[in-house]
């Protein structure tokens, strides 16, 4: 490697930099991808750093505009990157995107139990799958929106499926781990 073209590469470096400050996250993430997957790359660690800000930041818009999917792909494609910073914190966006995109398949299959002949065990798991996933996204009140709809289903198999759901307590389970930790 020559010194111009590790000044190609740190120019190239400060140019994704310029871009992620001028809003155009796609540009530095596909610059800053390539410099943090090329080994010979003098500055391959700062240019994982980068990697991961810019795409923390796509994925946080995406998924503000719900766009779950997309935000996933983004992020699945920047850890494939071995030298991408914070992949913990990517990770956890990551499965938040799988969240609002579990959310969205719970929400169609509470909408296919409106159909005739529908199964109201099916229905009745669709409800509480959704209604338990929604405030792990901060969506408590439209948690309470989907219980009251399953407990207030006109077919009364699956509003009564609902309300043995719903009175199900995952308490337990934890007090078991609790003690075990104070023991």
């Amino acid at each position: 490697m020559t010194a111009i073209d590790s000044g190609r590469r740190s120019d190239r470096l400060d140019h994704a930099r310029r871009l992620a400050e001028g809003g155009d996250l796609d540009g530095a993430a596909a610059i800053f991808a390539e410099l943090a997957a090329d080994e010979a790359a003098p500055e391959r660690g700062e240019a994982g750093e980068g990697l991961s800000v810019v795409v923390e930041r796509m994925a946080e818009r995406l998924l503000e505009d719900g766009e779950p999917e997309r935000a996933a792909d983004v992020l699945l494609e920047a850890l494939s990157v071995s030298t991408v910073g914070d992949p913990a914190r990517l990770r956890v966006l990551l499965g938040m995107a799988h969240l609002e995109m579990a959310c969205a398949q719970f929400a169609g299959a509470v909408e296919d139990s409106r159909q005739e002949g529908a199964d109201a065990g099916t229905g009745a798991l669709a409800i509480e799958l959704l209604a338990r996933t929604l405030p792990l996204r901060g969506r408590d009140a439209d948690a309470e929106t989907v219980w009251r709809y399953g407990l207030d289903h006109p077919d009364e198999a699956l509003a009564e499926q609902v309300r043995l759901r719903l009175g199900r307590d995952v308490r337990p389970a934890m007090e078991e781990v609790v003690e075990g930790v104070e023991a």
